[in-house]
């Protein structure tokens, strides 16, 4: 092979590799289109995570507050309970 059919082979090569990167450059930008749309869904959905998360634990206070109201209230209403209960058994003194 001639010095000149090798340079004329190279070139042949070179040519290639040129088309073979324009053709996929159009690929290349619809990768990135595609990579730039899932980062941006993953912070939104990091983004629902954190307020469901804040969400989640606003209403377990929320539940430890109505569990303790509750209890209040049940310790307020046996008091009441006896209360009415001693007054109906004649334990209460009366004006008459």
């Amino acid at each position: 092979m001639t010095p000149e059919q090798r340079l004329d082979r190279l070139e042949r090569i070179a040519k290639l590799f040129v088309n073979a990167g324009l053709r996929a450059r159009p690929d290349v930008r619809g990768h990135d289109y595609k990579i730039n749309h899932l980062v941006d869904l993953q912070i939104q959905n990091e983004e629902r995570f954190a307020k469901l998360a804040e969400s989640h634990a606003n209403l377990a206070e929320s539940q430890a507050n109505l569990a303790e109201s509750q209890a209040n209230t049940n310790r307020r209403l046996d008091a009441l309970i006896d209360i009415v209960r001693d007054g109906r058994n004649g334990d209460s003194v009366r004006d008459t």
